[in-house]
């Protein structure tokens, strides 16, 4: 950030006095996600971050209908398809954080025997085979989807690496696992679709040191639970998180019982609609498939809908494309992470979501981030960025103004705050009203500070700062 900046003592609002984006936000790719995972405290087992960095969940997922364009999509933090349908149950590939949180709960040892249930595309087969399993039992109810499995796991020569490993993998479905089941039973157990309540009947697949990860129903929301023997006939359980993924449906559960085959659903169709359709759905359900406390749901869905960017090449009402779908997920996304405090990861998000359809919030957004990381100067360039997008949104002017006060020029940030106020489009209109009261007051207007605080609170009656000035100025207007 200049020391001097040229905005000092501005009149009025100059767009053209703003500094220009020098710098664009990318999103990382797998390996850089992973290794901050690592920098995070997330992974700690150094045979679950081998296998991450080793294995893309990319390549898992269904072609990328931008591919030609350059985008870590695979590393960004939003959910990706691995099949076209994805209204159907455990069609999503998890997010990176998700895998590497359910990797190192299984705590695989070389040479243990996996039953893998609903395998979500074959990213989390190859990670298990990565990490040491000596046998996979990949269990796939749908007859079509297991097909699709074998023949991308064909594809992608992936039976030459299992070789090469030593690990034996089976695709079955249910009428096979009985037949597929070890005498003394899986090492490990992990089910991707949660059960109504605890299955006897997989845990009895369970030899007696071993354990399962099943996502199981309680009070309406999938828990994650860690179940193991404990002494004859009985079991223990330890509950870890929020796990919110796919119900198996009842037909499922009466096959796990019985031992008999599932019936194979309609064919979907297959080509590049389908497959654009799918990457446009596949974040619908915010929380679909997220892992940790329900707080942190809850809140991922709040901020999720808290609000709708409007494009600025699309009029109002029309729906938006697989462009559009994407830049909204992104900036959702990013929003999120925003809210979480993890800013270098949301300003790519943010600025990813710019690239494919250009929309004021997302760059407003941007700014916001960076000038969290203390970078005013590049804040200050993505405001202006914002403006020249969409000048109706008063975010970005008031963001400006926030930013002169920080650098202690009040005369400068006034414009820019009184251009906010008057903003057509702005959700929290309190704010620029009650940075308005905090310049006028430093400059000791002492009436006007007065009323942009009153003004402040008819929007926004709990702001502190606006209650602060009506109060300590109060009597010595009276």
């Amino acid at each position: 950030m200049s020391a001097n900046p040229p905005l000092s003592g501005a009149p009025s609002c100059d767009v053209g006095a703003l500094p220009l984006v020098e710098e664009w936000p990318q999103l990382p790719t797998h390996q850089s996600h992973v290794s901050r995972l690592v920098q995070f405290g997330v992974i700690e087992l150094d045979e679950v971050l081998e296998a991450m960095q080793q294995c893309p969940r990319g390549v898992h997922g269904l072609p990328f209908p931008l591919a030609d364009e350059i985008s870590n999509i695979e590393g960004s933090s939003i959910r990706i398809p691995w099949f076209e349908d994805v209204s159907r149950p455990r069609s999503l590939l998890p997010g990176l954080f998700e895998t590497s949180q359910i990797m190192q709960l299984l705590q695989v040892q070389n040479g243990n025997s996996v039953l893998l249930m609903g395998p979500r595309g074959n990213w989390w087969t190859e990670l298990l085979m990565y990490i040491g399993a000596g046998r996979i039992v990949v269990l796939e109810p749908d007859e079509e989807r297991r097909e699709v499995l074998m023949e991308r796991w064909d594809e992608l020569r992936m039976d030459l690496v299992a070789n090469a490993f030593g690990c034996q993998i089976n695709f079955i479905g249910t009428e096979l696992l009985d037949e597929c089941t070890p005498e003394n039973g899986f090492d490990r157990i992990l089910s991707t679709g949660m059960f109504p309540a605890l299955p006897l009947s997989v845990m009895m697949r369970v030899q007696e040191e071993g354990y399962a990860v099943l996502p199981i129903e309680n009070e309406g929301r999938s828990m994650l639970q860690l179940i193991q023997h404990h002494g004859e006939g009985e079991l223990m359980s330890q509950w870890v998180a929020c796990w919110d993924v796919d119900a198996w449906s009842d037909e499922v559960l009466v096959a796990l019982e019985t031992g008999a085959a599932v019936e194979c659903k309609e064919t979907v169709l297959k080509g590049a609609k389908e497959i654009e359709r799918a990457w446009c759905d596949a974040n619908s359900i915010p929380t679909r498939d997220r892992f940790g406390p329900d707080r942190m749901l809850d809140m991922v869905e709040r901020v999720w809908f808290s609000i709708d960017p409007a494009h600025s090449d699309i009029a109002e009402g029309e729906f938006g494309g697989l462009r559009e779908n994407l830049s909204d997920d992104l900036f959702r996304m990013g929003h999120v992470l925003l809210q979480m405090g993890i800013f270098e990861l949301a300003t790519e998000h943010l600025g990813e979501a710019f690239r494919l359809a250009p929309t004021a919030e997302a760059a407003t957004f941007v700014g916001w981030a960076l000038n969290e990381m203390d970078d005013a100067w590049g804040a200050l360039g993505w405001c202006r960025k914002a403006i020249e997008t969409d000048e109706r949104l008063g975010n970005p002017w008031n963001d400006i103004g926030a930013i002169l006060l920080q650098m202690e020029q009040p005369t400068a940030a006034i414009p820019w705050l009184a251009a906010a106020t008057r903003s057509q489009r702005y959700d929290a209109p309190g704010h620029p009203w009650s940075n308005l009261a905090r310049a006028h007051e430093a400059l000791g207007n002492k009436m006007a500070a007065f009323d942009a605080a009153r003004t402040a609170l008819e929007h926004s009656p709990d702001d502190d700062n606006s209650l602060r000035i009506i109060d300590e100025l109060g009597d010595s207007l009276l």
